[in-house]
């Protein structure tokens, strides 16, 4: 009888739980809505949500396979190492949406879900704020020597090759490497050539949201900023962070 009552309370509580959260559901929905229709019908702030509802897929996503993700199946993260990665919907002036990012952990373990950032924008020919790192142009050069590299060695490939006697495998292998530079050029035409590294805005994200690299045949595998560019990195952080 004990039980039985116990059981009916657990399912009383239950019950009240589920719908209180059901109210909480409906009302955020509601005020998510309200938001979407006030941002549509200014002209200003279209773009916002635009950029929200976005963000709101790509959340749902995330969340979707959150209980699926294996950190370990992507490649390994170094200090320094440059990484893109969505940010979502920004607050103010968080940055927000796809940036390219510099790792800043010492040693991160390839089976942890985690890892630490500062993110990076265009220097727009502005002078860096105090807060911030002007690294230059090194990260846009890095990225065009990886290019050049790889079209060097597709051009001596092609040109050794006699078509009437290559193997099917070297030909896939030469379309791949095709494919290969035709997105490292789309990547280098977004690109900025200055950067800034926003060090006030240091942050530690999910890897479920690096887009990329996460395999170390990737677009951006084995781009790096400079040591040079992470001392004065090291050094505005401890400017920032540590007391003196």
């Amino acid at each position: 009888m004990k039980e039985n009552k116990l059981l009916n309370t657990s399912k009383e509580e239950n019950k009240n739980l589920e719908d209180e959260v059901m109210l909480h559901k409906d009302v955020a929905l509601q005020k998510l809505n309200t938001l979407l229709l006030k941002y549509i019908n200014e002209p200003n702030k279209i773009d916002k949500a635009d950029k929200l509802s976005y963000w709101l897929e790509d959340y749902c996503r995330l969340l979707e396979f959150e209980d699926e993700f294996r950190p370990e199946f992507l490649k390994s993260y170094s200090r320094g190492d440059i990484i893109k990665v969505n940010l979502g919907y920004n607050i103010g002036n968080e940055e927000g949406g796809l940036h390219y990012c510099v790792v800043i952990d010492k040693c991160n373990s390839m089976y942890s879900g985690i890892i630490t950032v500062i993110p990076l924008t265009s220097d727009k020919g502005k002078k860096a704020h105090f807060s911030e790192v002007n690294i230059g142009d090194e990260i846009y050069s890095s990225f065009q020597k990886k290019y050049n590299s790889i079209m060097l060695e597709l051009s001596h490939k092609v040109n050794n090759m006699n078509i009437d006697t290559a193997s099917h495998e070297e030909v896939t292998n030469a379309l791949e490497q095709l494919r290969f530079i035709k997105k490292l050029d789309a990547e280098m035409l977004k690109m900025k050539k200055g950067s800034i590294a926003l060090v006030s805005q240091i942050t530690t994200i999910s890897k479920q949201k690096i887009y990329d690299p996460q395999k170390t045949g990737d677009i951006l595998s084995g781009i790096k900023v400079s040591d040079k560019s992470l001392d004065l990195i090291n050094n505005k952080i401890k400017q920032l962070f540590i007391k003196n």
